[in-house]
């Protein structure tokens, strides 16, 4: 298979999932906005009408046009594995099929459809007691968030392939952003795609712009548009998204600074901390049905949020600032029910 039957492939809609097919102009549009050096539409339709013949895409007629979409299970997984598919590989996908509750995997796992639907399919078939135990082990786990579920928004599929194609080839991406204080904008802006991060139920592209040192981050749901250019970019060799993300505390919005957190909980509402810590340095004391826990965090609204979650069950005794402060919102609380 030639590279550009492999890009052609990757383009093409799935009858294992979907139902729409491409016309062959608008494949060729799909493919000039990432291929180099792409040939003409009449060489595309040549590549198409070769795969078809390989089995691989299937064609119908709208009106006197062309439309394509790639068979179902003519991926490479799916193709070369079906039938080999032993009852744990199956079990190991529809477990991550079922468990994958972030917004990033469920999206890159549009690619393992094919092989999801064999792996439900190789359940289903049981011959013994044996294979019927795996056909049941999925009833007999379940994963729930330990925060409050909120609906976040959901992000169009076809959006998030562009960016995270252009991430993967360094390739610069035009985007229009509508952030919350402008959701009309229809101005374009060239970025330089560094990383994805999820975070709180929220997907971010960690993005350069020329001519600036520090990334910005966009939300993927607020990207009206984007579109991968053939121009590519030197991915910065002095950034590391992972001292982005947990070193510089990128994510904790509004970080400040390190401080000496010192808190006193009641009621049992700290001892979660005893067996996962806020901090790589946490002491901790207890007496009677209290508990007091310090170590080195920074400081953050989202420090502030999970404060705050605990109500009148922690007493905040360190730092006398952020105690300060967490006590005048506590007056404001109380002035706001008194009434």
């Amino acid at each position: 298979m030639s590279d550009i039957d492999r890009e052609i492939m990757r383009v093409l809609p799935d009858a294992a999932t979907q139902s729409n097919y491409l016309s062959t102009p608008e494949i060729h549009r799909r493919l000039t906005n990432t291929v180099p050096d792409m040939p003409s539409s009449k060489t595309i339709h040549r590549h198409l009408a070769k795969l078809e013949e390989e089995g691989l895409v299937e064609m119908d007629q709208r009106g006197t046009a062309s439309i394509w979409r790639k068979k179902a299970g003519a991926s490479g997984m799916a193709a070369k594995g079906g039938g080999l598919m032993s009852f744990d590989e199956a079990l190991a996908l529809q477990t991550l099929r079922r468990f994958s509750s972030r917004q990033i995997p469920e999206l890159v796992a549009e690619s393992l459809s094919a092989m999801f639907e064999i792996a439900d399919t190789r359940l289903r078939k049981t011959n013994s007691e044996t294979e019927r135990k795996y056909s049941r082990w999925t009833s007999k786990v379940a994963v729930e968030s330990g925060g409050f579920a909120l609906h976040y928004p959901v992000i169009d599929r076809e959006l998030f392939g562009t960016v995270s194609r252009a991430l993967f080839e360094e390739r610069k991406l035009e985007i229009v952003y509508r952030p919350r204080h402008n959701t009309d904008n229809d101005r374009a802006k060239v970025v330089l795609p560094f990383g994805l991060v999820e975070v709180g139920g929220l997907v971010y592209l960690v993005a350069g712009t020329e001519g600036k040192t520090n990334p910005t981050m966009y939300r993927l749901d607020r990207l009206s548009r984007a579109a991968a250019m053939l121009e590519s970019f030197a991915y910065p060799s002095s950034f590391s998204l992972d001292a982005y993300v947990k070193q510089q505390r990128s994510f904790d919005f509004m970080v400040e600074k390190e401080v000496q957190l010192k808190l006193k909980f009641v009621s049992g509402a700290g001892d979660h901390l005893l067996e996962a810590p806020m901090s790589k340095d946490q002491k901790s004391t207890r007496k009677d049905d209290v508990l007091h826990v310090q170590g080195t965090v920074m400081l953050s609204q989202r420090l502030r949020w999970w404060l705050r979650s605990f109500g009148p069950y922690v007493e905040v005794i360190g730092p006398a600032s952020l105690r300060a402060e967490l006590a005048e919102e506590a007056g404001e609380l109380a002035r706001m029910y008194g009434q």
